[in-house]
């Protein structure tokens, strides 16, 4: 069976959705963290709908997202379209003119509605730090295990 979500190349799409979004450089754990609450948007409370249907397994994910992230990520500055930045808690990387100019070219359903999550969890995830956000996943997959989250 084919993997529909979550492969390196739609990981890689979103990734640069999010950072031509943003317009500034973030962390891997701040773009696998608001990337999973712009797609599990539903089952957090900040958006229409959950982008991938609803999952039982969401608890589970978040780990295997951030090494997907990561993959995804290296691929990306190796191509040229997101570049690093070194700060003084580490890397954190932005999107680039190629990466901006191939954004631009996106007219799917898909990356239509990814953009529509990142607009309504923007306001939440935009004032908070890394540690935050996980701490904020860890919370809500954990007192809904079991459920739809």
């Amino acid at each position: 069976m084919n993997k529909l979500f979550n492969t390196p190349f739609e990981n890689s799409l979103r990734i640069l959705i999010l950072l031509s979004f943003f317009k500034d450089s973030l962390t891997v754990d701040k773009i696998t963290a608001w990337d999973f609450i712009a797609v599990n948007g539903k089952s957090f409370g900040l958006t229409d709908i959950d982008l991938h249907g609803k999952n039982s397994f969401t608890i589970c994910e978040y780990t295997a997202r951030r090494e997907q992230i990561t993959i995804a990520i290296k691929e990306l500055v190796l191509r040229g379209l997101i570049t690093i930045e070194e700060s003084y808690n580490g890397f954190r990387y932005k999107i680039s003119n190629i990466g901006e100019n191939i954004v631009e070219q996106f007219q799917t359903n898909y990356s239509e509605d990814y953009a529509v999550a990142l607009q309504k969890t923007a306001p939440f995830c935009l004032d908070k730090d890394e540690r935050q956000l996980i701490k904020y996943i860890n919370d809500k997959t954990t007192s809904k295990i079991g459920g739809t989250i």
